[in-house]
């Protein structure tokens, strides 16, 4: 039997050999490593390139010039154990029911309207893990810092970084702040904040520091494998300790610039919020990180990795910016409130994304996003499978990443806080982002507040009476997303005193 060729087919050869040809050097092409960075309590306002005018951080900085700069990035929740749980699953805490720190409800009793929701505190080993996803891709798990994974109560390691995913773990457990920033790292009464595995260190020595140089410790190891490294700072959560060398730079620069002395607080329902950024001790702290992504960038240089390393960085919610007093560490302003609150300064975060000959450099995204999507972003940076039943509310920022103008199919965002917090007088409270419209909930009177951002981003103005059609989709919106995603709320408090409640009648 003879075979005719055409000439089609003579050209198909060649194309044919060419896709064989790609798709092996695809499939042969090292994966990318991958640095993930979050920084405890860092405000949405406490880098350069965010519009800090007091604190110094060239390194981060620079960074930002290289990555995609995103100006509406969002932690899934106002306080640390639930957003971090949202990186690790890719799902809104809400629908673990990882809704406030270390297991606890919060604060209770007869001054409270209401009962708050018992939330779980540590992170169950049935989910699938960024983490556990990555290792089956083949890469070397490493977490270094603060874990706040599992809860207060459990003293065994069960729940500890190994536990999901992670072939190392440096100085992560159940504690959410360190006992001392310098070494031994230990509080003489709380012992519950002694970092642990950091006993050899030497006097004098700097937790950041210390961290970074276990982070550098992994970079440097010799291995086959890419890298998934972990780098979850305590910084600059409290105790506010910084060098002293660096604080007395920033208390000088205070002088220089007529802003030492401390000014009074904008008032929020019955606490109080820091009008300038000007503490010397937490500006020292803010260097000290960025001193040492400084390091971290250097090392990657260094070792031929910069340009096959995945970078990305951000914070687990809004700077430490109210109290009762007007003294805390920081400033989120224009932005209202801080941690805490689902007000924008206790959930929008800093975020840039280093991605190597992927990204053009300089380029800021105003999409909005949030926590749940790291999961799937990495994944697809990566070339894997997407893990549609684990990071179910997470989707990829890829295309965004490819294009800043794109937009994601997504209708809105939510946050769900149903706890009292001691710096926090507004009580439990929900939030929707649709567009550039917000509306905010507080759930001990069900009162509502719609917010435009984009010509309002400090929140002074409730346009809910001008726009009652938007308010009531957007509040049935939130509504049935607490129902799909099982949120618990809290109940009526049957015990509730009105004389021992300090902010019963305080009206914002």
């Amino acid at each position: 039997m003879s075979y005719k060729i055409r000439f089609s087919d003579l050209i198909c050869i060649p194309l044919i050999s060419l896709f064989l040809c790609n798709h092996v050097e695809a499939k042969d092409k090292p994966k990318p490593n991958i640095i993930f960075i979050l920084v405890d309590d860092l405000g949405y306002k406490d880098l350069g390139c965010y519009g800090s005018t007091f604190y110094e951080t060239p390194n981060l900085d620079q960074l930002a010039e290289r990555s995609m700069m995103f100006t509406n990035a969002y932690a899934a929740n106002p306080v640390c154990t639930p957003t971090r749980a949202s990186i690790m699953t890719g799902k809104y805490p809400s629908r673990i029911q990882m809704t406030n720190h270390s297991g606890i409800d919060g604060p209770k009793g007869a001054a409270y309207k209401l009962v708050a929701p018992q939330p779980i505190g540590s992170l169950p080993t049935t989910e699938l893990t960024l983490a556990e996803s990555l290792k089956n891709e083949g890469y070397f798990t490493a977490h270094i810092g603060k874990w706040h994974l599992q809860s207060h109560n459990e003293k065994e390691k069960e729940h500890f970084p190994e536990a999901h995913g992670f072939d190392v773990n440096i100085a992560g457990h159940n504690g959410g702040q360190p006992g001392s920033y310098f070494f031994p790292y230990q509080h003489p009464q709380h012992k519950w904040s002694n970092v642990p595995g950091l006993e050899d260190g030497l006097p004098g020595e700097y937790l950041t520091d210390r961290l970074t140089d276990e982070a550098i410790k992994v970079i440097k190891e010799d291995r086959t494998q890419p890298f998934f490294l972990n780098l979850w700072y305590y910084t600059v959560h409290t105790p506010i300790e910084g060098k002293k060398e660096k604080e007395e730079k920033y208390r000088v620069k205070a002088k220089e610039k007529g802003i030492q002395k401390h000014s009074d607080g904008e008032k929020i329902f019955n606490s109080y919020q820091r009008k300038q950024q000007n503490n010397p001790t937490y500006s020292a702290m803010v260097e000290s990180m960025d001193e040492n992504i400084g390091r971290l960038l250097k090392t990657l240089k260094e070792e031929g990795l910069a340009e096959n390393t995945i970078i990305i960085f951000t914070s687990d919610n809004g700077g430490l910016s109210t109290s009762s007093s007007a003294n805390a560490p920081t400033s989120n302003l224009p932005l209202k409130a801080g941690k805490g609150w689902v007000y924008e300064g206790g959930i929008r975060e800093p975020l840039l994304i280093h991605w190597p000959k992927k990204i053009k450099e300089g380029k800021i995204c105003e999409e909005p996003v949030i926590s749940t999507d790291f999961y799937p972003t990495i994944l697809d940076m990566i070339g894997s499978d997407q893990q549609i039943e684990q990071h179910l509310d997470g989707i990829s920022l890829k295309p965004l990443l490819k294009n800043n103008k794109s937009k994601l199919d997504r209708e809105a965002i939510y946050f769900h806080y149903p706890h009292y917090h001691h710096i926090n007088s507004m009580g439990p409270a929900g939030a929707i982002r649709m567009g550039d419209y917000k509306l905010v909930e507080r759930f001990e009177d069900m009162s509502y507040e719609l917010f435009d951002l984009k010509n309002d981003i400090g929140e002074t103005k409730n346009i809910s009476k001008e726009h009652p059609e938007l308010t009531a989709k957007m509040k049935q919106k939130l509504h049935e997303w607490r129902e799909k995603t099982g949120a618990i709320m809290p109940t009526k408090n049957n015990n509730y005193d009105i004389s021992k409640d300090k902010n019963a009648v305080q009206i914002n």
